[in-house]
């Protein structure tokens, strides 16, 4: 460790006991499913590449969310079946080269209770039968016997997952999960010795805490991830979450907290995004540390070490829990005892890569991270100096080829970048002016940077031609020209000039067939972000895209003071946005009075107005009273330089030539960067 790190995060990195283990600094890597695992739900070099990166990156301790403790409660077919013993030699494995980092790991042991992801889902336990509010599925309510195999299974699954290597416990009564709903008044109606009484709902928590101590001996602490607030109309709050956690102290089975809110009926506060603010939770930490002699884990969209160092040095925790920003960046702690916060790469909370891959039970990626559940294929620790450096040519500084940049020259490339543009950032320049969308400017600001420090040779303000590439005398020229909307070159607007024409003359671009899209009251998505019209404009946007392209322009507009309408031939607007963001985007346009009308298809635009088919009823009609209208349809490539190079240099030249981006097909940010650090990789 550096002096300036030490002195800079004093508390951040200083070691930090929680029972019998010594951790060597306060960040805890969080439990959450991966979907890493295959379908025999084996522990595999997958998962096991997953964790060691953030070993590697100097976590402090791993909590591994992936235990379940009968199959009765598998969330999921990715989990580990800990009340079997067939997991044990591979974790073992796995726990060792954990160790021999110096991070400690815990096993999060869980039921799923009432909760699955799984559709249709297993059989739901509960306390009482009654659906989740966000479920259409009951469950079945526990008789005495489920109660005992409930009981015997954690004890179980805690005794293989300590003999596998584990050096704690922790009891999942947190968002999701049998052990919350049995503590919950919502939840739990029963009226035998399991309900009907605040110490009854915490009975079954309490014997299962007896069963793990037991099952684990002394040696080994036990902690909570424990749901301080439901928010929810119908749950409990922080005054109960309060309660609930003195009384678990009071048993003496406890040696840790680690704090946690929300349901998946409120599941926007369980993973919050961007829309949620940083340190949001630092309430809840605080009032459980007030009442609390236990260590203490913070939680909540804490991104920024400086906020995390304030929250240790204010006593309102003891460590900071951290899991989106350690995907993000698995080296953040190591950067910090380096010296090096400013090479940070945050999370920008979009929920794109996590949480909506692995709700879908799809392995775990990040937006920012092309790395991320991939690391044994694209961990930047297996970057390889090239064994012959290359002119590597890179035309276009937006997120594609700022990455391609950075990974070539950080394999020991010469790079030359030009940007036509008199600043770096591309699309994302316009994106970060959507409301709740500041972060995602973090993007290329971590790669503006790197490319800065790493000596990439950038040229603003600079339109590349054929003639002064081939002056360079280039070995690879990567075309990273970005995309424009899909509408008549002139109503595009001055911030995207033309660069399609080459490929629509070819038949392998095709030109949006909507009539009217050349009339004068319609403006690109790129334009209006950039030249916003005049407050109390009525402004229609068409939807046919689903993520933020227009839902985050429909709430830029309605904050500029126009009056705006969304329609899409979709079931909803935003179709395609994860289901946090898409639930506060609801909500929010609501509370801003924007009129989404789904399941209408836009059949021409016309003079001050839009015709429109409604497709639940087939009637058709005129939307009228309309000042301009946004259409956000899938991009078309700005490929022109592109096919330019290839007609002159031919199919047998020397100069490697590759497009990258939405220059070669225009996708999200997550894909782009993936395939921007492949490029990189492979040259």
């Amino acid at each position: 460790m550096t002096p300036a790190g030490r002195a800079a995060y004093p508390l951040l990195l200083s070691p930090f006991r929680i029972g019998t283990v010594e951790l060597q600094n306060r960040f805890v890597f969080q439990p959450h499913f991966t979907a890493l695992l295959a379908d025999d739900s084996m522990p595999n070099d997958v998962l096991k590449a997953y964790f060691m990166e953030r070993a590697l990156g100097g976590a402090g301790l791993i909590v591994d969310g992936h235990m379940t403790v009968m199959v009765e409660g598998m969330m999921a077919p990715h989990y580990i079946r800990a009340w079997e013993e067939d997991f044990i030699p591979a974790y073992r494995m796995m726990t060792d080269e954990i160790h021999a980092t110096g991070t400690k790991i815990f096993g999060q042991v869980t039921h799923a209770g009432h909760t699955s992801l799984t559709e249709p889902p297993q059989t739901l336990w509960a306390p009482t039968q009654m659906p989740e509010p966000s479920s259409p599925h009951t469950t079945r309510a526990m008789d005495l016997t489920d109660i005992r195999r409930t009981i015997r299974g954690f004890g179980e699954a805690s005794r293989n997952v300590i003999q596998a290597g584990a050096d704690g416990i922790e009891v999942k009564i947190a968002h999701d999960g049998l052990l919350r709903s049995f503590a919950s008044p919502f939840f739990n109606h029963r009226t035998d010795g399991y309900g009907g009484s605040f110490e009854k709902r915490m009975r079954l928590p309490l014997e299962v805490l007896e069963s793990i101590r037991v099952a684990i001996g002394p040696d080994h602490p036990i902690g909570i991830r424990l749901c301080l607030h439901e928010y929810t109309p119908f749950g409990y709050e922080l005054d109960y979450g309060l309660r609930m956690a003195e009384r678990f102290e009071q048993s003496g089975l406890v040696d840790y907290f680690n704090c946690d809110a929300g349901t998946f009926s409120s599941f926007w506060m369980e993973i919050p995004p961007a829309a949620i603010a940083q340190g949001f939770f630092r309430p809840l930490n605080r009032e459980l540390k007030k009442v609390s002699s236990l260590p203490v884990v913070a939680f909540g969209r804490i991104k920024d070490a400086d906020m995390a160092e304030r929250i240790l040095d204010l006593g309102e925790a003891d460590l900071i829990g951290m899991a989106r920003a350690l995907i993000a960046d698995p080296d953040l702690p190591l950067k910090l005892m380096e010296g090096r916060p400013d090479q940070i790469r945050a999370c920008i909370g979009c929920n794109d890569g996590c949480i909506h891959q692995v709700m879908q039970v799809k392995p775990i990626r990040c937006i920012q991270n092309p790395g991320a559940g991939q690391e044994q294929v694209y961990s930047e620790r297996l970057l390889l100096r090239a064994s012959q450096p290359r002119n590597v040519v890179v035309i276009g500084g937006g997120p594609a080829g700022l990455k391609v940049a950075e990974i070539a020259r950080r394999r020991g490339h010469d790079v030359t970048l030009f940007e036509r543009a008199p600043m770096l950032g591309g699309q994302v320049r316009l994106a970060a002016r959507q409301p709740f969308h500041e972060e995602v400017a973090e993007v290329t600001a971590y790669l503006e940077a790197s490319v800065q420090r790493l000596g990439v040779d950038v040229w603003l303000n600079a339109e590349a031609s054929v003639d002064g590439l081939m002056d360079l005398r280039p070995d690879a020229i990567i075309v990273a020209t970005g995309s424009q909307p899909d509408m008549p070159p002139h109503r595009r607007g001055a911030t995207d000039p033309d660069a399609g024409a080459i490929a629509r003359s070819r038949g392998l671009q095709v030109t949006n067939p909507v009539p009217g899209l050349d009339r004068d009251l319609v403006r690109s998505v790129d334009d209006v972000l950039a030249a916003p019209p005049a407050p109390a404009t009525r402004v229609l946007v068409i939807d046919a895209h689903g993520h933020w392209e227009a839902a985050g322009t429909a709430e830029f507009l309605a904050d500029q003071g126009c009056h705006v309408q969304v329609v899409t031939s979709r079931v909803e607007v935003g179709f395609g946005l994860e289901a946090t963001n898409k639930v506060m985007f609801h909500q929010r346009a609501r509370d801003k009075r924007i009129v989404l009308s789904p399941s209408v298809e836009v059949l021409a635009i016309e003079e001050a107005g839009v015709a429109v088919e409604d497709l639940l009823s087939g009637a058709r009609r005129r939307i009228d009273g309309v000042d301009l209208v946004v259409p956000v349809y899938p991009r078309v490539s700005r490929d022109d330089l592109y096919f330019m190079l290839l007609d002159r240099l031919g199919e047998d030249s020397d100069v490697y030539i590759a497009r990258v981006g939405d220059a070669s097909s225009p996708r999200l940010l997550q894909t782009i960067l993936l395939e921007a650090q492949h490029v990189g990789m492979t040259l």
